[in-house]
């Protein structure tokens, strides 16, 4: 171990700066340098009191070796249930009761180059300190630094982060969110925009006669907003808190995009799915905002060819906070998405997930193939790191893959998927179910082509479920199931071992090829 002194001079810090990269390639537990005492606030505090902040964890980016910036730390809390409080109902008591007294802290900022995070715990009443500290995913080869309450590693690539202090330390997790720097910031001098301050939703339907709508830093609270056919351009700033939904009904081509914040935090639950498109809203692009406090789904887009890109999804806890739903010819990458219903929900052709991080509560799939009525043919999810899947049944509806089917037995919810590629996937934690592919034979669901390869995946086998993989017609049953590479807590599932080693539960399945 090698340790520096806190009391350095300007000097020493930019030349450790400079190694910087010898350092953190090598060495677990260094000393942070300690930077000048006074540096300036990234971002004016005073005027998010409103907001719940973080009264665990302490946030600071350094860049350059010198600017040194605080960062905001937002905290959700799950609910107290209160039934009828905002519109909960009866089944809103069982998370709320599962996830007692649980946060998770959270904090965004933007960057090129090289910056090095630093993070102090402030308090261990919830959360007790550990030289055990990870930053995840683990594909990005990140090793943090520790010295007593404070964490520090350096990032040379934007990304979604976990710290995870101890094995037990995500029950009061930190997400850093670092995105990249921005390209493409609106130019608010040529009349287009719509700037908006402290906006209400009266505010934001007077931008009638301009083509976009821009939210500057401050806080905003719009109620469910559909946005109006004559804005294509929706800008968050950094900065901008907005409470409130983004809706697009008969509006496509809309581009929602920054780097501010979106809260359904004042809304009932399930009153508005925080980002909607419906009724041939095509081409909506949606880039780098966090979406915050879900109560409904986080994203639904079911018109075609959309994209997707660097957002974040955080802080739903009740049932039916689902994640992200895209429709046909659509890409979604380099996301974070929480949930405590459906995760990735694949129901149309030529899908694309790339390069994306899950945590999953108690309820739904963290991959979702159907729930009756989907067809979808050409999807590919590639490069997932699920950081935790926290099930606690083997419902239908839950694990690392799930079809749900027509589950209420309606009839005439037929659906079929096809040519399907999941792979590089990683779970990062041991999880209690990896695969609840057992569709409700009340309606034909038929299976053609799911190839799983690359997969690195955990499960707990002492405290964990069985697995299933069941086509409920004998006449149809699944077939083209490919396992390629596919490593179950360390060992290569072959044809031998696979129904044994993962207590697999199958039928009406073609033997699957295994290579």
């Amino acid at each position: 171990m090698i340790k520096f002194s806190w009391r350095r001079s300007l000097g020493l810090t930019l030349a450790l700066a400079t190694a910087m990269p010898l350092l953190f390639g090598n060495c677990r537990r260094i000393v942070p340098i300690e930077p000048p005492a006074h540096y300036p606030p990234g971002i004016d505090t005073a005027a998010y009191s409103q907001i719940p902040q973080s009264d665990i964890y302490e946030v600071s980016v350094i860049r350059d070796g010198v600017t040194r910036e605080r960062q905001l730390v937002f905290q959700s809390k799950c609910p107290e249930y209160q039934l009828g409080y905002m519109n909960m109902t009866v089944n809103d008591q069982y998370p709320a009761k599962i996830f007692k007294g649980r946060t998770i802290n959270w904090t965004t900022f933007s960057f090129s180059g090289s910056v090095i995070v630093e993070v102090k715990l402030l308090s261990q009443s919830r959360l007790a300190m550990s030289d055990d500290v990870k930053i995840l995913p683990s594909r990005k080869g990140i090793h943090p630094m520790v010295n007593g309450n404070t964490i520090a590693f350096r990032l040379d690539n934007p990304g979604q982060f976990s710290v995870e202090i101890s094995d037990s330390g995500y029950k009061n997790g930190l997400m850093v969110f670092a995105n990249p720097a921005e390209t493409n910031k609106p130019d608010t001098t040529t009349g287009t925009y719509k700037v908006l301050r402290n906006a209400t939703a009266a505010d934001a339907n007077a931008a009638a006669p301009y083509n976009g709508i821009y939210f500057k830093a401050g806080v905003h609270d719009i109620g469910v907003f559909h946005v109006p056919v004559n804005i294509k351009n929706v800008y968050l700033e950094e900065g901008a808190w907005v409470y409130g939904t983004l809706i697009m009904d008969g509006n496509p081509g809309v581009h929602i995009f920054g780097r501010g914040v979106l809260s359904s935090a004042r809304l009932n639950y399930r009153q508005s799915h925080c980002v909607e498109a419906i009724t041939q809203s095509n081409n909506i692009n949606l880039e780098g905002i966090t979406i915050a406090d879900t109560k409904y789904f986080a994203v639904r887009l079911i018109g075609k060819n959309n994209t997707v890109s660097w957002v974040k999804v955080i802080g739903g806890w009740t049932y039916n906070c689902d994640g992200i739903a895209v429709y046909d010819n659509s890409t979604v990458s380099n996301c974070f998405i929480w949930a405590n219903d459906d995760n990735i929900k694949v129901y149309r052709n030529n899908i694309r997930f790339t390069d994306n991080v899950c945590w999953q509560l108690n309820n739904g799939g963290m991959i979702q193939l159907s729930w009756g009525n989907a067809s979808a043919t050409g999807v590919t999810i590639t490069r997932t790191d699920l950081l935790h899947g926290e099930w606690n049944n083997d419902a239908v509806n839950r694990g690392v893959i799930s079809c749900v089917g027509d589950k209420f037995a309606a009839g005439g919810m037929n659906g079929l998927q096809q040519n399907f590629l999941i792979d590089d996937l990683v779970t990062e934690t041991p999880v209690p179910l990896l695969f609840r592919i057992s569709p409700n034979p009340a309606s034909p669901e038929l299976i053609h082509g799911m190839v799983f390869k690359d997969w690195k995946v955990k499960q707990d086998t002492v405290n964990g479920f069985h697995n299933y993989i069941q086509g409920g017609d004998p006449a149809h049953p699944f077939d083209g199931f490919v396992f390629d590479n596919f490593v179950y807590n360390g060992t290569l599932v072959t044809a031998d071992n696979w129904l044994s080693m993962m207590k697999m539960n199958v039928a009406n399945l073609v033997t699957p090829t295994f290579q």
